[in-house]
């Protein structure tokens, strides 16, 4: 395969909403293109470059330096983050030192709740009076600064996995082939 220009691409977004999912789904495609390709899961970050992090503005911060530290060392040509990142600071610094693109994965609450594939809106989300179990899930009892300056949106709660996968596919195509 010819030499190419490693390219990062950033999805922030609710839990729940299609960030993983969706990176996977790219990947398969991206892959059929000859690209290598890299998915960087929120979930598994913080299980190795990011275990002992909180989820204090501080800690979400520093778990974005170090995913991008790391995407930056990956040998894939694509890199594809796959994490909530909640703050417009931490995803301006992905943008900043890694040149990545912006992807909003959005979804409306109320279909997260319905969703909820790991359970944390029904933990965050307690009947009246009740204290909630999960004090800290972004956009219900946590920020979630909604970007103001995505480069792309796909909306999870309108369009299919296959519908979303082939629209953000044909965005990123288009962005490496503009590198190329």
């Amino acid at each position: 395969m010819d030499k190419r220009k490693k390219n990062i691409f950033q999805f922030t977004g609710l839990s729940g909403s299609g960030k993983t999912t969706l990176a996977f789904e790219v990947a398969k495609l991206l892959q059929e293109r000859d690209y290598t390709v890299q998915v960087l899961d929120g979930d598994e970050m913080r299980k190795s470059i990011s275990a002992g992090l909180g989820f204090s503005r501080e800690d979400r911060l520093e778990n974005m330096k170090r995913i991008a530290c790391y995407a930056r060392e990956s040998l894939a040509d694509v890199v594809l983050v796959a994490v909530i990142n909640p703050y417009a600071e931490g995803r301006r610094y992905m943008r900043n030192n890694c040149e990545a693109p912006l992807v909003w994965i959005r979804c409306g609450v109320d279909i997260l709740k319905q969703r909820d594939t790991k359970g944390l809106y029904k933990e965050a989300l307690l009947p009246d009076g009740h204290p909630a179990k999960l004090g800290n899930l972004s956009g219900i009892n946590d920020p979630f600064e909604e970007p103001q300056d995505a480069d792309f949106v796909v909306d999870t709660d309108k369009d299919s996995i296959a519908r979303s996968a082939f629209n953000l596919c044909a965005y990123i195509s288009g962005k490496l082939c503009a590198a190329e």
